[in-house]
Formats: C-alpha cells, sequence, structure tokens
C-alpha cells in the first residue's frame, strides 16, 4: 500500500463499518489526524493520528498530538501500511477508539 494514501484508505474503509459517523483525513507535518464526525449531532473529535512516514495508527493524546508512552515512543497497535495491518484494525475498531489502548 502507498504510504501517502492508507491515512485515506483507513478513514474509507472506518466508514463502511460504522456508519453512524463520518471518517475524514486532517493532513499534517508528521502525523495525519482522523477526524470523526457524528452523523446525528456533528459533533467532532479526533479518533486517532496516522504517522505519516511509517504508517502507524497511533491512539490521540488529544485533539493536537498522539499518545506517547512512558518512555517517549508512540503508543501503537496497528501499522496500517499493509493490507493486513488495516483490516485488523478495521475489524477490531470500536467508535469510540478503545481498541486503540496497549494491552
Amino acid at each position: 500500500m502507498e504510504l501517502e494514501t492508507v491515512s485515506h484508505d483507513f478513514a474509507s474503509a472506518m466508514n463502511d463499518k460504522h456508519t453512524d459517523m463520518i471518517y475524514s483525513v486532517e493532513p499534517g507535518r508528521k502525523y495525519n489526524r482522523i477526524v470523526q464526525e457524528n452523523k446525528s449531532w456533528g459533533g467532532r473529535s479526533v479518533h486517532a493520528f496516522v504517522e505519516r512516514a511509517t504508517g502507524k495508527l497511533v491512539k490521540s493524546a488529544g485533539w493536537k498530538a498522539p499518545q506517547k508512552t512512558s518512555t517517549g515512543e508512540l503508543a501503537y497497535r496497528f501499522d496500517i501500511s499493509t493490507l493486513e495491518g488495516l483490516e485488523a484494525a478495521v475489524e477490531a475498531s470500536d467508535r469510540h477508539g478503545g481498541y486503540l489502548y496497549q494491552r
């Protein structure tokens, strides 16, 4: 998969799975922000970030930054740069991002 398109591929797959939300991509310098918008009342929030250089899906720490571990590394569980990784992330996904917590 092309690293330039993995964020859009993920958002598209999430739109297909979770039909009550609208997922979109806001590009950034290091990370693409995956934004979810509730169809019924329009509230927007960050669902996750995708590291542009690697295609790793990272839990959000807030609107501007991804979550990092206590050692300062990115807290990711899925590498969506491959088709298998993308499918695994979408299969495990929920609307609230709980599947992104490290276990």
